[in-house]
């Protein structure tokens, strides 16, 4: 998801919503590349299929890529990845925030406030657009992208939350300048950052985790991300949460799968309510029922079952 993409100057800083992973123009460039200087130690950013890390190497910063098998959005590879989706466990139990069925006395869907929430506008109709939505949905097409993860606004210094039990097997500082905590969920293997299934929760400030730690679902791991300069400025931060797996096809791609397809069975039916709520919510909210197609997200949260790679390509 670390993908940055040129628009237009109102889209610099973007990365959730409607374009989630539009506009914030990348530390990374196009001539950047593994042994290349870089400037900022801990910086992660993906060039084409791969990950490159800032790393200090003697007296010198370079550009180092990450091995495959999980770290940091990497790619597929043969040691350490799954043959399919049908592999990741049902285990989420939450969305990455405290989110709960909208309430019309308070405006708010648990943490998430819908009441009185105008997005950014800039005065014309593609940036615009790229801010209409307060929930991102997976396999969303904006501009020829497809959306590999989901994506929340929340007022700036809500809690981010773990959507499963398991380990903190990486946690890059990204180039927005913020965080992603990835989790391999209980059972699965974690080494040196690496891990065949990462529950992602990226964009987030302040991490109360480190790499190793044991989480459990529910508990708190930061706050919401401020970099989105417009969003902020209304009082938002974001977060953005997906499942990232390695295929063990030697491809070299990483991939995400629709998030929404592994809830924890007992909590299934109640989260996907909650996720129709607040969609209907912002329908209501802004008067435009052409936000959401609740009949073409299946299951909701999810336009798309099939699997995406970070370059939006959608695949089964």
């Amino acid at each position: 998801m670390n993908v940055a993409r040129n628009l237009s100057a109102a889209a610099v800083g973007i990365a959730a919503m409607s374009l989630i992973a539009a506009g914030f123009a990348s530390v990374a460039n196009a001539a950047n590349k593994p042994g290349d200087k870089c400037t900022k130690a801990g910086i992660t950013v993906h060039v084409g299929n791969i990950d490159i890390r800032c790393t200090k190497k003697g007296s010198a910063l370079i550009w180092v890529k990450l091995a495959s098998g999980g770290g940091s959005n990497s790619g597929s590879g043969s040691s350490l990845g799954i043959t399919s989706n049908a592999s990741i466990p049902k285990v989420i139990q939450n969305w990455g925030l405290a989110v709960d069925t909208y309430d019309a006395g308070s405006g708010k869907a648990g943490v998430m406030q819908i009441k009185g929430v105008t997005p950014p506008t800039f005065g014309n109709a593609d940036d615009d657009a790229m801010y209409r939505h307060i929930l991102g949905i997976y396999g969303l097409e904006v501009k020829g992208t497809k959306e590999p993860q989901m994506a929340f606004l929340a007022p700036l210094g809500t809690p981010v939350i773990s959507m499963v039990d398991g380990t903190v097997c990486d946690l890059p500082r990204l180039y927005s300048n913020d965080y992603s905590v990835r989790v391999a969920p209980t059972g699965t293997p974690c080494t040196s950052g690496m891990a065949p299934i990462l529950f992602e929760h990226e964009h987030l400030n302040s991490p109360q985790v480190k790499v190793g730690d044991k989480v459990k679902a529910g508990q708190q791991i930061g706050t919401v991300s401020d970099y989105n300069p417009h969003w902020k400025a209304k009082g938002l931060g974001m977060i953005e949460t997906g499942v990232f797996y390695s295929k063990n096809d030697n491809s070299g791609k990483p991939w995400h799968a629709c998030l929404a397809k592994y809830l924890t069975p007992a909590k299934k039916a109640s989260m996907l309510a909650v996720l129709t709520s607040i969609e209907k919510a912002w329908i209501a909210e802004r008067g435009d029922p052409t936000l959401y197609d609740l009949a073409a997200q299946n299951p909701v949260g999810c336009l798309t079952t099939d699997d995406i790679t970070d370059s939006n390509t959608g695949a089964r």
